[in-house]
C-alpha cells in the first residue's frame, strides 16, 4: 500500500479544480467532509446569532472557513473568532495565531473531532475551543503540546464567555 502525504498548497489547488469538495488536511492526510444536516447549520446559526452583536468591531467572525494550522493541516472549523484585520484575511488565510476562539458543532462528528481535531488544535496553541454536543458546551484551554489541560461543561441556563472576549458574554440556551 502506497501512502501519500499532502501539503496545504496541493489541496488548495485539489479545490481550485473541484470546488464542491469540502476538504480538510490534517497532518498531511487530506478527508472530505460530509455536508452539514439542518440541525447542525441551525446551531451553527444559532451561535451567529448569540455571538455576532457581541463580538462585532472585537472581533472577525469566520464559518466553515479554512485555518492553516501549519504547512500539513488546513481545517474547516465551524466557527471562528478572529483577530481583525483590515484586510479581513483576504491575503492569506489565519493562522493560530489569530484565533481568539474556534467551535466545532460536534454533533455527528463528536468522535473525530475530539480524538483528531482537539490534539491538533492544541498543538497548535489556540487558547479556546468549545465543542457543542449533545450534552451541551464543552470548553477547552490552557493548551500544551497535544491537549488542553483545563476542560469544563456549559449546561443549558449557564452564562459562558470566550476567554479572550469576556465582555461578548452569552446564556447558553441552544435550540435543542
Amino acid at each position: 500500500m502506497v501512502r501519500h502525504r499532502f501539503r496545504v498548497e496541493e489541496v488548495e489547488a485539489l479545490g481550485a479544480l473541484h470546488p464542491e469538495l469540502r476538504l480538510e488536511l490534517l497532518d498531511g492526510e487530506v478527508y472530505e467532509m460530509a455536508p452539514p444536516s439542518s440541525e447542525h447549520a441551525g446551531l451553527l446559526d444559532w451561535l451567529l446569532f448569540v455571538l455576532g452583536p457581541r463580538v462585532a468591531g472585537l472581533a472577525q467572525l469566520r464559518v466553515q472557513s479554512p485555518l492553516r494550522l501549519s504547512e500539513e493541516s488546513l481545517l474547516l472549523p465551524d466557527l471562528l473568532l478572529l483577530k481583525p484585520r483590515e484586510d479581513f484575511y483576504t491575503q492569506a488565510h489565519p493562522g493560530p495565531e489569530d484565533v481568539l476562539l474556534l467551535v466545532e458543532v460536534s454533533l455527528s462528528t463528536e468522535a473525530w473531532d475530539r480524538e483528531k481535531k482537539l490534539p491538533l488544535y492544541a498543538r497548535a496553541g489556540l487558547p479556546e475551543v468549545w465543542l457543542l454536543t449533545r450534552e451541551g458546551l464543552e470548553v477547552h484551554r490552557e493548551p500544551r503540546e497535544d491537549r488542553f489541560h483545563r476542560r469544563f461543561r456549559i449546561a443549558k441556563g449557564e452564562k459562558i464567555a470566550p476567554l479572550l472576549l469576556p465582555q461578548a458574554a452569552f446564556l447558553f440556551q441552544p435550540p435543542l
